[in-house]
């Protein structure tokens, strides 16, 4: 199946850093750093150096050096980093758009932030389909492919799900889709939108 990108939703209230992959942010001031879990943790500083230790950072233009921190000749102490907080929606790289969790953030033609309705999904070169992770966009035919196996188009596409959007509520209560959609039963037996 080739997935069809949608327009992502506007967030102006985003204000946090962004962490890499969209699903985490830290608060503003802070750096996006990897924790020992391999989940990300947020350091108390700006554009800090993250210490391999997966649990401290280091101020701009220093090195994480046998529990401190050092820049020439001056020495401070580690800072401990804190997890950072997991958002609902993931964030584009924009800092403005916002797709539905679960979601992947491709570009769009217009150089907007569109929706693949897949997780870490492969965005396609003609900025209107992307593929699952792993397989490969074929254009041409319209498919998605991984070694031998194609997989066909696919044309439902999720709910945009935030109040703040004017949408039409499915009759779940909690899905929705854009105004002038239709809320249609996915083999999944979540809403998507027609």
């Amino acid at each position: 199946q080739i997935f069809t990108n949608k327009l992502s939703i506007q967030n102006p209230k985003v204000k946090g850093v962004v962490c890499p992959g969209g699903q985490y942010e830290c608060p503003d001031g802070n750096t996006c750093c990897k924790l020992s879990s391999g989940q990300w943790g947020c350091c108390p500083l700006p554009n800090a150096v993250c210490c391999s230790d997966g649990e401290h950072c280091c101020p701009h233009g220093y090195t994480c050096s046998g529990g401190t921190c050092q820049q020439e000749s001056r020495v401070t102490k580690l800072f401990k980093k804190n997890p950072a907080i997991q958002v609902k929606n993931v964030i584009c790289p924009d800092g403005q758009s916002e797709c539905p969790d679960g979601s992947t953030c491709c570009k769009l033609p217009s150089g907007q932030w569109g929706c693949c309705p897949l997780p870490n999904a492969v965005c396609c070169s003609d900025h209107e389909h992307c593929c699952p992770q792993g397989y490969t966009c074929d254009l041409a035919a319209e498919t998605c492919t991984k070694q031998s196996e194609t997989i066909q188009i696919f044309t439902n596409k999720l709910p945009i799900q935030n109040p703040k959007v004017k949408s039409v509520v499915c009759p779940d209560g909690r899905s929705e889709c854009p105004d002038g959609n239709t809320c249609c039963k996915l083999p999944s037996g979540q809403w998507g939108c027609c």
